[in-house]
């Protein structure tokens, strides 16, 4: 429709003979503009930089108030578990943020987004992305990296690196060496091309041919606050952990579970009870030497994960305490745990002093009616006094001496002593 200027103008008639004659070119090019979407306006560099370092620091602040948490539980614990909670942190947000949503948390805050091309094909996850491409890139920026740094440690640990240079393992970890060179060098030069036209921020990325796009038609580096109060409430929830923890004891929660399954067992199989009876017990320590303390093994196997294999119960013969200390296997042999300050069970085996009268009275504190279980043969010990040995020294036939010591030690009677600590649990 050609618009016309009123007789009235005071335009000069050439200016108006132009005009009407440029209507058709101009209605063309209306026409044409109207046909095309507007262009996406494509997303700031530093707003994908700065996403991948939120996401970083998210997982950084979930992570850190549970590995406290678990340290104040068992320190070896956390030490040994600590990838594992991270890597259960980030697959839950993986979840909740890509899987759901189709971006990282960091990506949210941003205002960006994953995309992929439209002739994708395949079931779809709820964030509307496909679902293999999904599970590929989760495997490449998580599962790959734990793997990468469980198998390193794990090399280190076993000396990999000062292995001779024919053994496979010299071999194996020259190739991770160049595996990880070669994954650098690539992630550099990504890195460059990034910064040159602004897609595919990561390897991963690049490969899963997923870009991040964004969800505004305006773009702004402003940073949005959506998530504090989330925040807030997880760093309350955090601190209450850290108040509860130290007050809830994990061996009284162990024994009323094992106490609560015996009892369902029981109920279940009733005939299971009779073959425990005739069957003999067995202890964790059962194969440890009588002369040393099977408490400070149990000990060292948790401060120190030295461990204790059990599987020798099956493999090595009993003996009693008496009859090992009797006949030692070694004489020159240094013990592992010493037993110092030796105590007799009700149940027959020796510890150490402050081994047996700290269980025995933690086990009273915590309220126990059946009393410390003995890590030798499993059995409930009630009492606990000191052990008392006689040494003879025959008489040497070569320097014609008849000279004979009796030594007998241990008779001293200590008050308060833990059988009478425990007397209350004795039947």
């Amino acid at each position: 429709m050609t618009s016309r200027v009123p007789s009235s103008s005071p335009w000069p008639a050439r200016w108006q003979e132009a005009w009407d004659a440029s209507q058709p070119a101009l209605d063309s090019i209306r026409g044409s503009l109207s046909s095309h979407d507007a262009p996406s306006p494509r997303p700031l560099r530093v707003n994908q930089m700065d996403s991948e370092l939120l996401d970083q620091q998210l997982v950084h602040l979930l992570c850190e108030p549970l590995q406290r948490a678990l340290g104040i539980a068992n320190a070896a614990l956390k030490t040994r578990f600590e990838p594992e909670l991270t890597l259960l942190v980030q697959v839950v947000l993986y979840k909740f943020s890509v899987w759901n949503l189709g971006a990282t948390y960091g990506a949210k805050l941003q205002g960006l987004s994953y995309s992929v091309p439209k002739d994708t094909k395949g079931p779809l996850a709820p964030s509307g992305l496909r679902r293999r491409t999904l599970i590929m890139h989760g495997a490449l920026t998580i599962l790959l990296p734990y793997c990468y740094n469980r198998l390193r440690t794990g090399a280190l640990s076993r000396a990999w690196p000062d292995a001779p240079s024919s053994d496979k393992r010299r071999i194996a970890w020259k190739t991770l060496a160049h595996l990880e060179t070669t994954h650098a060098l690539a992630a550099l030069l990504n890195t460059m091309v990034f910064l040159w036209n602004g897609r595919y921020r990561s390897l991963a990325d690049r490969l899963l041919n997923l870009s991040l796009v964004s969800t505004r038609s305006k773009i702004t580096r402003e940073v949005s606050y959506e998530f504090m109060n989330r925040q807030m409430v997880w760093h309350a929830f955090t601190e209450f952990l850290l108040f509860l923890v130290p007050l809830i004891s994990p061996r009284t929660l162990q024994r009323r579970f094992v106490k609560l399954l015996s009892r369902l067992t029981s109920a279940v199989l009733p005939s299971s009870n009779d073959y425990k009876v005739q069957q003999r017990k067995r202890g964790k320590y059962e194969t440890l030497p009588a002369d040393q303390c099977a408490i400070c093994a149990e000990n060292a196997s948790y401060t120190l994960g030295l461990g204790y294999s059990n599987t020798l119960t099956t493999l090595a013969p009993y003996s009693s305490a008496q009859e090992s200390i009797s006949h030692p296997a070694s004489v020159d042999e240094v013990p592992a745990f010493p037993i110092y300050t030796p105590y007799i069970t009700s149940c027959g085996h020796l510890y150490c002093y402050y081994c047996i009268s700290e269980r025995m009275m933690r086990t009273a504190d915590e309220g126990s009616e059946t009393g410390w279980e003995c890590l030798r043969c499993a059995e409930h010990v009630r009492s606990a006094d000191r052990w008392e040995a006689e040494v003879s020294v025959a008489r040497d036939s070569a320097s014609g001496s008849d000279y004979e010591f009796s030594s007998e030690f241990g008779n001293t009677d200590l008050s308060g002593s833990v059988s009478s600590y425990l007397g209350s649990l004795t039947e």
